[in-house]
């Protein structure tokens, strides 16, 4: 299948210096990368603008749909800078905690939040650096807080800083982030991560401020940070593009032993209702500093497998590690050998979507599932699906049919974003009402991208008529492509 091989379950790939020299990013898309991520939190807008335009330049030079993944920082809490060298903090110390960024001392700890009073009272954690070393308030005063170190270690300066379960207000849209949600519009990203999602809310919120920028605004993928998403992650789905389960703060947020119950949770809503889901963090974390993976993480990149997430993703490992382009590969053969029997299915993924109401809309599930029934029975081998929005291909991937999905959609933007989908690649061909044109020359176009071989039969998907409807499938059709 040209550069594309037989796995179902995309490669996500951060990119930082470790990654940015255009020969590397073609090694690493012809190892298996298939979305970028750029993380808003390191490097200049124009290095990020250069980036965005050395990937769109090599994923053509190799044929390759690459979605772009811009991701926003989101509230960043820190500590002061410290007064003089790392501050050593005993368990059981009392300490100071102030709400400014001042020098951080033995006895006294500067956070820079303003609001951070608000959100605090006695019996509330302060973590900091990612939970190394953790504070528990006794009282909380004005203009300063008393607490205990209830496990201590060496304190660095403008370390991060957790506040777990603390109600913090308009933490997934800082007024950076507007800033940076303003740039990714603008210069064409396919998908915006939204950090510290709380609610639906937030993700409406992000939408209509990408509006204001353009009209052809991305997808949000909405990151399950906070045990407070988790607990709205059914309506979160339902208003996001795409979920990321972001294990590193989740694991700080709540208990480390409960993180793989979650991630199972985020994974199993999202299968349920067709919402492309991305697994995260440390998933190789080795392989920042050795060519090889351990056998835990093997096991933890195949588990994510087959607990039925679309998507799983690289961090550290391609963006700052020494063997990035090793690290899309060995990623892309466990995926394989997880998926050596079959598509994985979860139950969640065979029922169903659970919130269609429209008859149109349960007609187009009912279809959807029909398409996978169909070509197994027929043993085809590729499926072909024509969307104008992208609806219809997520819908017939969620039943995870076994043969090779091809996304169709006239718009170059809908067809990239589509290559996060599990199971799918796509390619662009203008949408037009004579079906029967529109087949032959969508299916040369197929065989000529290397995404399937001539004269393989193909099921084919879509709405009639082809041009008018978003989400509305309504038909199957079986014929040989490229006829």
């Amino acid at each position: 299948m040209g550069v594309y091989d037989d796995r179902r379950v995309k490669i996500v790939a951060t990119l930082g210096p470790a990654s940015t020299e255009r020969e590397t990013l073609r090694a690493m898309m012809v190892a298996g990368m298939d979305i970028c991520r750029i993380n808003t939190a390191h490097g200049s807008p124009d290095e990020r603008a250069r980036l965005i335009e050395d990937v769109r330049a090599v994923a053509a030079e190799v044929g390759k749909m690459v979605p772009i993944l811009l991701d926003l920082r989101g509230l960043k809490i820190r500590t002061g800078p410290l007064a003089g060298e790392k501050v050593p903090v005993a368990r059981g110390t009392t300490m100071e905690i102030v709400n400014t960024p001042e020098p951080t001392t033995a006895s006294r700890i500067g956070i820079d939040f303003p609001s951070l009073f608000e959100v605090i009272q006695p019996g509330s954690r302060i973590l900091i650096s990612d939970g190394l070393i953790e504070l528990l308030v006794d009282s909380v005063r004005e203009g300063v807080a008393i607490g205990k170190v209830g496990r201590g270690g060496l304190l660095l300066g403008r370390q991060g800083v957790t506040l777990p379960g603390a109600p913090i207000k308009g933490g997934s849209l800082t007024e950076t982030d507007r800033v940076d949600l303003e740039f990714g519009v603008e210069h064409g990203v396919d998908f915006i991560g939204l950090s510290f999602v709380t609610d639906a809310t937030d993700l409406k919120l992000a939408r209509q401020v990408a509006s204001w920028h353009g009209s052809n605004t991305p997808g949000l993928i909405a990151k399950i940070e906070r045990p407070q998403a988790l607990d709205n992650v059914a309506s979160i789905a339902a208003t996001a593009d795409g979920l990321m389960v972001a294990r590193g703060d989740l694991g700080v947020q709540m208990p480390a032993e409960k993180v793989p119950r979650a991630q199972k949770e985020i994974i199993r809503v999202a299968n349920e209702m067709a919402v492309p889901v991305i697994t995260a963090t440390q998933m190789l974390e080795s392989m920042i500093t050795q060519p090889v993976a351990t056998r835990a993480e093997t096991s933890d990149v195949a588990n994510a497998v087959w607990d039925g997430t679309d998507a799983v993703m690289l961090s550290a490992e391609s963006a700052v590690g020494a063997y990035p382009v090793e690290a899309v590969a060995t990623m892309g053969r466990i995926i394989r050998e997880a998926e050596a029997e079959g598509p994985v299915r979860t139950p969640a993924s065979s029922m169903p979507i659970p919130y269609l109401e429209e008859p149109s809309a349960v007609l187009a599930d009912s279809i959807a599932r029909a398409a996978r029934e169909l070509t197994e029975q027929g043993n085809i081998q590729y499926l072909v699906v024509f969307t104008l929005s992208g609806a219809s291909v997520r819908r017939v991937a969620k039943y995870r049919p076994v043969p090779h999905i091809i996304g169709v959609a006239a718009d170059e933007d809908v067809a990239r974003r589509l290559n996060l989908i599990w199971g799918v690649r796509s390619t662009v061909v203008p949408l037009e009402d004579d079906p029967d044109h529109l087949f032959r020359i969508a299916g040369r176009l197929i065989i000529e991208q290397g995404l399937a071989p001539a004269g393989e039969y193909a099921l084919i998907v879509g709405s009639l008529p082809m041009t008018r409807f978003s989400g509305r499938t309504n038909m199957l059709h079986v014929r040989p492509l490229g006829t």
